[in-house]
């Protein structure tokens, strides 16, 4: 984007900052658009040959036989969607690895090679029907560009099986295409004619969810499944054109968002184009994420932003995997309620996965995890204490009711049938007979370029709104700035939820039991468990608590802040620090400690740099009289490899 369109956005913020509005054309969705942001929480089931081969990312090289679940029912895996609320469901018809959930005709690496119903089943029509029965919206998942066994085939190279997704996997399908010139229009038309299959053997599909998307090629294999996909079925939503990620696999949306975006290459078959501010973050797991996106409230696209959950609503990776290779358990309750606030009460849909094990079954607890969360969200939101009922026009919209009863939650929907439009409001309630501005709580778990602690600025679909709880019977929205008039909102209601309370496993004297008032670190701080879920190790000794502060790639420097306000009875800590063992002789690392006394930082520890394989040092704080705040940070020592483990092992609290 260029100079002189950032100005003129600018300059058209300022103008419409009053009623008076000026006339501007923006994006508008589509009615399929509006229908799937409406569906808001979606679930994602991985299913292939990975969780039997222990693969993360199939390199297509596995034998189909190898697929066996002996207990599969997918009725099951459909309820535990629709109790924790989901409105749709997408299966991985065809992972990276190439195998089939369905007979496919063009190739032999599917189910029916596989002993599953004797070699007659089909994963695809079960899951369809199974929606289907259930009510809820049918999504299939088909990567065209990203076939390991239609591109290597039988693999017969120099570099180890199996082929690592992040290296040698990518090497190989390179050199396979480099080496044969007719390959790429072998593999095109294979996958053209999977995605045929998939559009025409079982019905309406709602939503195709088509990793690693980009069109731009004309000749391209994107290019012409994307085409096919509109001229078989119009009305299905296709990642790509109609939705895209928000940057990231935990389940973050950026915040200010819009819905609208320029695309880089001006037409609708590539991705969205970056903006001022915008951030393209170090990342190294697949080709979608990493790119963080505001969009563009003057932008010619409408694409609805789906927010992938893989490392926010459980442990492990997208697949299920026995313990000894990424145990699969889910995180606490209110992580989970935090994502539903971070995405759908910022405009996004969510899509939480609920990989299936070897049995073909949901295990128990993600299913007890995901109906706990439907419970938490429909005790929170099916009964508002009062709410619009019809679309209100105007830059004041207020809403009234008979009883003043006390609030701490606005959700706020935009007609955006007509565009998103807001680019900031304030929320306001009449108590004591005059307006008083209602305080924004949306504290969230984030870290830059994700926001923590969004104010009132876009609302698009949806807005959830935590405020500093109030007793009132009147409301009012007021539209401060827009892009364009007239401000529709299609609803305003307000409810008095329940307050979320962290919890964690360990408790005081345990920093880790500790929640804090801010906390920045690379994949999130993790408490007492390494990266896998296993106990967290230091110069070979194991560990029950600890922090993993990991430097963030951009700043290079993790951080965890405590209110010492209110543990008075703390007056200093201990910890056993170090590079965790996990990175063998990679990654250095400084750890400091600070303090704050009278609104000033004090730097209370300073350590020596640590690398991979040091012995660890025992290190001791006694903290300033008067400490209001406890701050620890770990930097990258310079060789910026696995630094980010650096662990805070058995840190407490002393007395």
């Amino acid at each position: 984007m260029s100079m002189k369109r950032h100005i003129s956005l600018f300059a058209v913020l300022l103008a419409i900052t009053s009623t008076t509005a000026v006339a501007q054309e923006i994006a508008k969705p589509s009615a399929k658009q509006i229908r799937f942001a409406d569906w808001e929480v979606g679930a994602f089931f991985h299913y292939t040959l990975n969780p039997f081969t222990d693969q993360e990312h199939g390199d297509g090289q596995e034998p189909p036989s190898k697929f066996n679940p002996t207990e599969l029912d997918v009725e099951q895996w459909i309820l535990t969607a629709k109790s924790m609320g989901a409105r749709y469901a997408v299966l991985t018809a065809r992972h990276e690895g190439g195998f089939c959930l369905w007979p496919s005709k063009t190739t032999d690496y599917t189910i029916a090679n596989s002993p599953f119903r004797n070699g007659n089943g089909d994963l695809v029509r079960e899951f369809v029907n199974a929606c289907r029965k259930h009510g809820l919206g049918v999504g299939l998942y088909h990567t065209a560009g990203f076939d390991a066994n239609a591109a290597i085939g039988k693999y017969e190279g120099d570099m180890e099986l199996p082929l690592q997704w992040s290296t040698t996997w990518g090497k190989a399908v390179s050199e396979a295409f480099r080496k044969d010139p007719t390959l790429r229009e072998r593999f095109k038309i294979k996958q053209v004619e999977q995605m045929r299959e998939l559009l025409t053997w079982y019905g309406p599909i709602d939503f195709m969810w088509s990793d690693h998307w980009d069109a731009t090629d004309p000749n391209g294999v994107w290019r012409a499944v994307t085409n096919l996909a509109r001229e078989l079925q119009p009305e299905l939503v296709f990642m790509g054109p109609d939705t895209w990620v928000p940057g990231n696999e935990t389940g973050h949306v950026v915040y200010p968002m819009w819905n609208a975006v320029d695309t880089v290459d001006g037409t609708e078959n590539s991705r969205p184009a970056a903006g001022t501010g915008d951030q393209t973050t170090q990342n190294s797991y697949g080709l979608l994420e990493g790119d963080v996106r505001k969009g563009d409230p003057l932008g010619k696209y409408w694409r609805v932003r789906e927010c992938t959950t893989h490392m926010a609503f459980h442990y492990g990776g997208w697949f299920w995997h026995p313990d000894h290779v990424k145990k699969t358990y889910p995180r606490q309750t209110w992580e989970h309620l935090d994502l539903y606030y971070r995405t759908v009460g910022l405009g996004a849909n969510t899509i939480i996965n609920l990989p299936p094990d070897t049995r073909g079954l949901i295990p128990d607890n993600l299913a007890a995890a995901a109906k706990k969360l439907g419970d938490e969200i429909r005790n929170r939101f099916s009964q508002p204490i009062a709410t619009t009922n019809a679309v209100q026009t105007g830059d004041v919209v207020e809403l009234n009711w008979d009883q003043p009863q006390q609030i701490n939650t606005v959700v706020t929907m935009e007609n955006i049938e007509g565009g998103q439009k807001i680019a900031k409001y304030t929320l306001e309630a009449f108590v004591d007979g005059h307006w008083e501005t209602l305080e924004p709580r949306n504290r969230l778990v984030a870290q830059k370029p994700y926001n923590g602690n969004p104010g009132y600025e876009t609302i698009g679909h949806k807005k959830i709104d935590r405020v500093k709880p109030v007793t009132t019977n009147r409301v009012r929205l007021r539209c401060l700035q827009s892009i364009t008039k007239p401000i529709e909102i299609r609803s305003l209601a307000v409810f008095d939820c329940e307050p979320i309370t962290r919890t964690y496993e360990a408790s005081y004297p345990y920093l880790s039991g500790i929640d804090t008032l801010f906390d920045e670190a690379h994949g999130n701080m993790k408490r007492d468990l390494d990266y896998r879920g296993g106990l967290l190790e230091l110069g070979g000794t194991k560990y029950e608590h600890g922090i993993l502060l990991c430097p963030v790639g951009l700043t290079k420097i993790g951080i965890a802040e405590f209110d010492m306000t209110r543990i008075p009875k703390a007056k200093g800590m201990t910890a056993t620090i170090g590079i965790e063992d996990m990175t063998a002789s990679h990654g250095s690392c400084k750890f400091i400690v600070e303090g704050k006394v009278d609104q000033k930082w004090q730097e209370l520890y300073h350590s020596p740099l640590l690398r991979g394989g040091s012995t660890p040092i025992e290190m001791a704080v006694k903290f300033p009289k008067g400490m209001e705040q406890l701050r620890l940070k770990t930097t990258d020592g310079g060789d910026n490899a696995n630094s980010d483990h650096a662990l805070w092992a058995d840190a407490k609290f002393t007395q």
